[in-house]
């Protein structure tokens, strides 16, 4: 095998509900959720040089843009050593990771670059063997390294079941416009997603683990709401084209229908800031305000850009996004081989 370049567009996620089940006996927490891949995306580059005599295997990482870890800190790092591993690619792996998602928000920003890594390492042992590695060797291997990799593997909308591992991929939604809005930067620009399970913990007091029976009942009752809440989120066949023309043929859901995310009111309890950005959203008429993941970005999607547009003037307080929904297809686009 030649030298190697990939070049990834590691998108961030929202979830579209998340319902915490329980703590499970193992110690993780069992979640229902639905993730969505959004255009917000930091840009990853992967060099590879498949060893040569006297070459030893090394592994290399360059951040720039927004703050991000160094080194084995970084889980795009640790994401190359598990994946060169995992796939049989020895050699020196280089990383360029320039980042937009910011850290501690929910959006899955550590993990889309860990993600994107665990792609072009895939895509680079598939072509030096008859078969790229197997979605479930891909899929173990994401999982390994956090709860959201998996999903941000497959991209597009995503149910996420067990602690959000387990991942089976839905009918994409319509290129939704939506913003997504942090605080200002301050103490809860970020939320550990650690420090917002033990706050849930700590609020609901639970004595016993999860039993399977309990999982497995709350599992179908969650899946009940979503076949009745995501079809309003879908394009209809005979407006197709004007979806993607950025005229949405449908009005979305005009309710949350019991797939709220379970975090939102432990964090909302943090600042004023949460309650008063979830406010500013819900009255500039976006049709579905969440939380994303434990925090601390909220998100409003809008029936027309210009919508999302006029929202937007009103968060000169707070850091804002502009962003759509964006589908396995154009997801499975964002890896390109630069080199070979």
């Amino acid at each position: 095998m030649r030298n190697a370049r990939y070049r990834i567009r590691a998108h961030a996620k929202l979830n579209l509900g998340l319902k915490i089940i329980g703590r499970r006996a193992d110690g993780y927490h069992e979640l229902r959720t639905v993730f969505q891949t959004i255009t917000l995306a930091d840009r990853v580059e992967v060099d590879i040089a498949p060893r040569r005599r006297g070459m030893t295997d090394a592994i290399t990482l360059e951040t720039t843009g927004l703050e991000a870890p160094a080194g084995a800190a970084n889980l795009a790092y640790r994401a190359a050593a598990l994946g060169a591993k995992a796939f049989g690619v020895r050699g020196a792996i280089h990383i360029r990771v320039h980042k937009r998602i910011p850290l501690g928000a929910g959006l899955g920003g550590g993990s889309a670059d860990a993600a994107a890594v665990l792609r072009a390492l895939a895509a680079y042992a598939g072509d030096a063997a008859p078969r790229p590695p197997a979605w479930r060797t891909r899929l173990a291997a994401a999982a390994q390294l956090g709860s959201d990799v998996p999903a941000l593997m497959l991209g597009g909308t995503v149910l996420g079941l067990g602690r959000g591992e387990e991942v089976y991929p839905l009918p994409d939604v319509g290129p939704w416009p939506g913003l997504v809005v942090l605080p200002a930067l301050g103490a809860h620009a970020a939320i550990s997603t650690a420090e917002a399970f033990a706050r849930w913990d700590d609020s609901h007091k639970l004595t016993h683990p999860l039993t399977t029976d309990a999982a497995s009942d709350t599992m179908m009752r969650f899946c009940s709401l979503l076949w009745q809440v995501l079809p309003a989120f879908s394009p209809s066949g005979a407006n197709r084209g004007r979806i993607h023309a950025g005229v949405p043929a449908l009005e979305g859901p005009r309710v949350h229908a019991g797939i709220e995310n379970d975090f939102q009111p432990e964090v909302f309890s943090l600042s004023p800031d949460f309650p008063r950005i979830h406010r500013q959203l819900c009255r500039r008429q976006a049709f579905w305000v969440s939380l994303s993941g434990s925090g601390a970005a909220q998100y409003g999607l809008f029936r027309e850009a210009a919508g999302a547009q006029a929202a937007a003037a009103g968060f000169s307080r707070d850091r804002v996004w502009s962003v759509r929904c964006v589908g396995r297809r154009a997801f499975a686009r964002g890896l390109v081989r630069m080199t070979g």
